[in-house]
């Protein structure tokens, strides 16, 4: 009879920290790249009432685990209640005995920004000091943590197009990244002017980042469109941009912000750079030494890898965890 952990999301925020996850995350990517990990394509059903069904599945055996998350993504009528539930289950691969069952609320954002994290060590200028959020919520929070982990930031300029929002983040961020000097926009492009890395971490449906606002060596990180129907960035940051993404056919289908200029001609698979797991394994060039002028660009869908990944490194860090009969 298998014992199964039960892992709440107040554990998983005590055993799991941003900075540790970069690591782990580079390495998720890096063995997909190398097919010692795999995924299948994300699936979703869709509810009468707009709710989403989704699940994402990898195998990761460098830890000896497979699984997958489950996630319900909230219509309007649900909404008011939260974001999106969700928990990952964990499988023994030799055994295929239920590990874990681990909340996954934490794990999605922080994952998330890890994997930014991660991309902008080998993208990013070794310098960059001014971070842009465009987005003001947990994503924001997160990715402030996981940029300032691995970059000397001076400045974090903030933009939202819910002003409130922008201000509550930006008296968050002082309490958590005391000597940063935190700046919040009226504007998108006044948040972007000057900034080395720009996160955009919104739900935006229409463009929100424009091209010719980025400064010569700046790297962005988008992470926010998450539907073939909707973009966070216009066609001339493709344009100006070297571009990277997490994986090639998961996020082609999934963001819109590649699916519609590709659907409307303007962006093409050829003008993809390439995955950022070959550039951890060094079989794809980020950014050369010196590179001051170059604007990339990394495109995350997100990635079942990411999310096996960080479950096992919760679950690892709660081995004394109570477990159940299953």
């Amino acid at each position: 009879m298998n014992q199964t952990q039960l892992i709440s999301d107040a554990q998983v925020r005590s055993a799991v920290t941003i900075p540790a996850l970069i690591p782990v995350m580079r390495q998720a990517f890096e063995d997909l790249a190398a097919g010692r990990g795999r995924l299948l394509p994300r699936s979703a059903l869709f509810q009468e009432n707009r709710n989403i069904l989704a699940v994402m599945a990898a195998s990761l055996p460098r830890y000896g685990v497979c699984g997958c998350k489950t996630a319900i993504f909230p219509g309007p009528a649900a909404a008011g209640a939260g974001t999106a539930q969700s928990a990952v289950l964990l499988f023994d691969i030799e055994t295929g005995a239920l590990r874990s069952i681990v909340s996954a609320e934490f794990i999605t954002t922080a994952r998330t920004a890890a994997a930014s994290a991660a991309a902008t060590q080998v993208l990013a200028r070794p310098d960059a000091s001014v971070l842009c959020l465009l987005g003001a919520g947990a994503q924001a929070m997160a990715h402030a943590a996981a940029i300032s982990a691995i970059r000397p930031i001076r400045e974090i300029q903030v933009w939202d197009i819910d002003c409130a929002r922008a201000e509550s983040a930006c008296a968050r961020l002082r309490e958590e990244h005391p000597g940063t000097a935190v700046l919040r926009h009226d504007t998108a492009e006044g948040a972007v002017i000057g900034a080395d890395v720009i996160c955009t971490v919104t739900k935006a449906s229409e463009p929100i980042l424009f091209g010719p606002w980025l400064s010569p060596g700046a790297h962005v990180n988008a992470v926010g469109a998450c539907s073939p129907f909707a973009r966070e960035l216009d066609c001339s940051v493709l344009d100006r941009a070297r571009v990277y993404l997490d994986q090639i056919e998961a996020t082609l289908g999934a963001t819109g912000d590649l699916a519609i200029p590709m659907r409307e001609g303007a962006f093409s698979r050829e003008q993809i750079a390439g995955e950022i797991g070959a550039v951890f394994a060094g079989r794809c060039a980020g950014r050369a030494a010196g590179d001051r002028e170059t604007v990339t660009l990394f495109e995350s869908c997100g990635l079942a890898v990411q999310d096996v990944a960080a479950a096992w490194l919760a679950a690892s860090g709660l081995r004394d965890t109570a477990a159940f009969s299953f």
